[in-house]
């Protein structure tokens, strides 16, 4: 009896000490790591006192979030870390409570500099950055990333696009992995993922080769990656595909039933989400990359942004917000024009 009353006190001890297996109680699960409720179903729209962080002290301290057509889809949102004012926000990838984002810093043409800022989702605090991208092409002269464009994160490090590079960061160091030439038509104004290896690279202005005309250009991973490989031509594409006019990020994701590419069309007083089959919603202003997670989409919207909002007749929009897609059917059809 006495070996029996031991043996029960050890199974309840081991009981009480196993790690749980709950993704909810996790607290490294994606969830619990963005800071974000369990269950999209708990989503609450955000006002201005539940964005995370500090907003830029250009912007008023009193002005409430301006009311858009998703409004209610936003459940969480963060501000770009303090000290970034300069920052210009283009891109954005996700893994658990840390966020990459990815742009350029304000000034003339030319010297647009790209930025890479690493955040804690929870806080808006900045954990790392780097406030200029050079590396070089195949041994050529030091070059400089300007007018950081699309990101992006996988096993191999952070993707980060421009107009004629493609750039290959380590997520935690932000050192340069590596840097390709982009050959025209070839163009990185924003760059996607898919599940079956591949990188798509998306053309926002016309080309010399093909004037007129936007397009995604996908390349096989296990080719750009290759040793020795240096520049990306349109022959090295496995396939293309026109993309919606004024596309300036893009995400793979299933949203309203449908897989595949969606597009975020917009400029700053305007966005409209664009996917699968033709589907066109009202989106985020200013809506630029996308990262997509279990827990909806992160979107990065560049109109807050002191390059335009000191222009005036800007929307408050926080520089991230995190959308719930699950009613993605039932958003109201675009009531404004990227284009116009």
């Amino acid at each position: 009896m006495l070996l029996l009353a031991l043996l029960l006190v050890l199974v309840a001890l081991s009981a009480c000490t196993t790690p749980s297996t709950d993704p909810g109680a996790d607290a490294d699960s994606d969830s619990t790591r963005a800071g974000a409720p369990t269950g999209l179903s708990d989503c609450r729209p955000v006002d201005s006192d539940r964005v995370r962080g500090r907003a830029p002290a250009y912007l008023p301290g009193d002005e409430p979030l301006t009311a858009l057509p998703v409004s209610d889809a936003v459940c969480a949102a963060v501000w770009a870390p303090r000290g970034t004012g300069e920052f210009v926000p283009q891109g954005v990838a996700v893994r658990g409570r840390t966020a990459w984002l990815t742009g350029y810093d304000e000034g003339q043409p030319g010297a647009l500099w790209c930025r890479v800022l690493r955040m804690d989702l929870r806080t808006g605090r900045l954990l790392a950055e780097r406030a200029r991208v050079e590396g070089s092409v195949g041994g050529a002269p030091t070059v400089g990333c300007r007018h950081g464009g699309g990101a992006a994160l996988d096993q191999h490090g952070l993707w980060l696009a421009e107009s004629s590079r493609l750039w290959l960061l380590d997520p935690d160091s932000l050192a340069v992995l590596r840097v390709w030439r982009l050959e025209d038509p070839v163009q990185g104004s924003f760059t996607v993922l898919a599940p079956d290896g591949r990188i798509g690279l998306g053309r926002f202005r016309p080309s010399r080769v093909h004037p007129g005309r936007a397009a995604l250009d996908w390349f096989r991973l296990s080719d750009v990656l290759a040793p020795g490989v240096t520049a990306l031509d349109l022959d090295d594409a496995v396939s293309s595909r026109k993309v919606p006019s004024h596309a300036q990020g893009a995400v793979w994701a299933r949203m309203g039933g449908r897989t595949g590419v969606w597009f975020a069309r917009s400029h700053t007083r305007c966005g409209v989400l664009e996917g699968p089959g033709g589907v066109r919603r009202s989106f985020l202003p200013g809506a630029e990359g996308m990262a997509a997670t279990s827990d909806g989409l992160w979107v990065v919207s560049e109109s807050s942004a002191r390059a335009f909002w000191s222009q005036g007749g800007r929307p408050l929009v926080p520089t991230l917000s995190r959308v719930d897609t699950s009613r993605v059917k039932g958003w109201p059809r675009p009531a404004c024009d990227p284009a116009g």
